[in-house]
């Protein structure tokens, strides 16, 4: 019997609806083979996987899973931990769909696990060039492959399955200078087309920020957006004489974007060169800025920018990626976004429009009006303290952000003269050296007025993100090593347990066959690294807890 291409096509969808119904009955996650476009947008409703660095395109921390509660989580317990060939400082966002988990390590290792167990099912090791430090933030998944940036610029697809290598390019520009710490994050464009979106780190290195859509299928370049604007661009004449050319502005968090607006968000790092703005007068754009770009046609087009801090001397930029929301100002349901920088300040802005609508100070401000001089001066924070690159989470319970700063103060110390060498960090000045006690605090703030609803003090910097869930429940990591969990409501401190190792990732929450998971990388403390840190340098360790029957 003959049957049409239309007709098998309706049979065939028929056939995976049914067997989604049963297996959704049978309380068995439904996936397709390889993520689609509807598992991405709709990644914040479920708990069965987990595709995105933070979740979801928003880049808000938060789970659908309901399984743990305040009054259950005290019989929270280690399920199981992996230790990783490589140590180092383990910032990674694991990657979990189908039952596997993937992260990767400080120099670039690429880890496929059974989520379920922890045990290692392959390893992909290719130690690259380090230009300044290790860090990576995790990998991309579609079409059967996993995506990975690397340390010396080089965008590469592996087989999802065996590890394998697909293709290798050399993503950026500048190989001396560049080069990639940013999980790739793929994403279907307006017209249909898949992309994979990764940004380039260049700015500390007197380059300028872009981030690249590259072609998951062979990693050609599809598209660019530049965070520095040339000469007749909107923006260039912030910038004194031709010093735009080694600006800076690089977009380290991440990309956020609105899907349904074809809207994305980026922060851009800070001006170059770093600690010394003699050389490009002016307030810098887009450097210390959030911007909002139109994805919407062939090339990104500039919507609104919000910049936190102009012509920058201290290196305060906003490291984490902006976090979009609906929030309630006023009573009323607005399209928000979010961002902290380095400098202490958490602000809060109209989605549409970048109209500020809170800007609230976090930590201890000192010293921001002068620069760098050539004998020395103090400033706080340091260049490692406020919000760090791992960001917040938003309650809608509770109408709450939870993110987390740190207190730290420097000595900084200018140069007299600022000369450019390849390969190496553009500096007008010393990095500043640490002063006085570091501590840290965890923040709820209310969006709504601005002000907090609660804080947790703690003895070392934080940095540690934020994980919120349906029930109540707010988790963070410690330097020291713990993952702690706190009601959103009260602060109150629930639980906490010993890694093991210094916690600079932000966790996650995934149910795998039926078992609810709150996971956390762990490692060395890196460049956040102080002396009252207990165990600075332990094995770099995947963590997964669970509720215990």
């Amino acid at each position: 019997m003959y049957i049409s291409t239309s007709k098998f096509r309706l049979l065939r969808h028929a056939a995976v609806a049914m067997l989604t119904l049963r297996l959704t009955a049978m309380g068995i996650p439904a996936h397709a083979a390889n993520p689609t476009a509807h598992d991405f947008i709709n990644a914040a409703s479920t708990s069965n996987y987990w595709i995105l660095p933070s979740g979801n395109y928003s880049f808000n921390r938060t789970t659908a899973a309901k399984d743990i509660t305040p009054q259950n989580i005290s019989g929270l317990k280690k399920l199981w931990s992996f230790k990783m060939s490589d140590k180092g400082p383990n910032e990674t966002s694991p990657i979990v769909w189908d039952g596997m988990m993937y992260v990767t390590s400080a120099h670039d290792h690429v880890y496929a696990l059974d989520a379920a167990t922890g045990k290692k099912v392959w390893e992909f090791a290719d130690n690259p060039h380090v230009i300044s430090f290790a860090a990576n933030r995790g990998v991309g998944i579609l079409d059967g492959k996993v995506f990975l940036g690397t340390l010396d610029g080089h965008l590469i697809a592996l087989d999802a399955k065996t590890g394998k290598k697909v293709w290798d390019v050399v993503g950026v520009h500048n190989p001396v200078n560049t080069f990639y710490t940013m999980a790739p994050e793929p994403f279907q464009m307006a017209d249909g087309k898949w992309v994979l979106l990764e940004s380039a780190s260049n700015g500390d290195w007197g380059g300028i920020g872009y981030i690249t859509a590259f072609d998951p299928a062979n990693g050609s370049r599809v598209w660019e957006w530049k965070s520095i604007p040339a000469p007749g661009e909107a923006g260039n004449n912030t910038w004194s004489g031709d010093s735009w050319k080694r600006g800076g502005a690089t977009p380290w968090g991440g990309a956020t974007i609105d899907p349904a607006a074809h809207m994305m968000y980026l922060d851009l790092g800070n001006p170059q060169p770093d600690f010394n703005g003699d050389v490009r007068k002016g307030s810098n754009l887009y450097s210390d800025s959030m911007v909002a770009l139109d994805i919407s046609g062939k090339q990104p087009k500039l919507k609104w920018y919000y910049q936190f801090i102009p012509h920058d001397t201290h290196d305060w930029d906003p490291a984490m990626a902006p976090l979009l929301f609906d929030g309630k100002v006023d009573g009323k349901a607005v399209k928000l976004v979010g961002a902290g920088d380095k400098a202490g300040n958490f602000a809060i802005l109209d989605a549409a429009t970048g109209k500020l609508i809170h800007r609230t100070a976090l930590n201890f401000q000192y010293g921001g009006a002068s620069a760098p001089s050539a004998k020395g001066n103090y400033a706080c924070p340091n260049t490692n303290g406020g919000v760090e690159y791992n960001g917040g989470a938003y309650d809608s319970a509770t109408n709450t952000f939870f993110v987390p700063s740190s207190n730290e103060c420097g000595f900084w110390k200018g140069f007299h003269q600022v000369v450019y060498v390849a390969g190496q960090f553009y500096l007008g000045g010393a990095f500043p050296k640490m002063v006085g006690p570091t501590t840290g605090q965890f923040n709820a703030i209310n969006v709504d007025s601005g002000i907090f609803n609660w804080r947790h003090n703690f003895d070392l910097p934080e940095i540690g993100g934020a994980l919120v869930t349906p029930t109540g429940l707010v988790f963070t990591g410690e330097l020291n090593g713990q993952l702690d969990a706190f009601d959103t409501k009260t602060g109150k401190k629930l639980w906490h347990d010993d890694t093991g190792a210094s916690i600079i990732a932000a966790p996650i929450a995934v149910t795998v066959k039926g078992k609810e998971m709150v996971v956390i990388a762990s490692g060395s403390a890196g460049n956040q690294k102080v002396d009252a840190i207990a165990h600075p340098d332990n094995d770099a360790t995947i963590t997964a807890y669970a509720l215990t029957k």
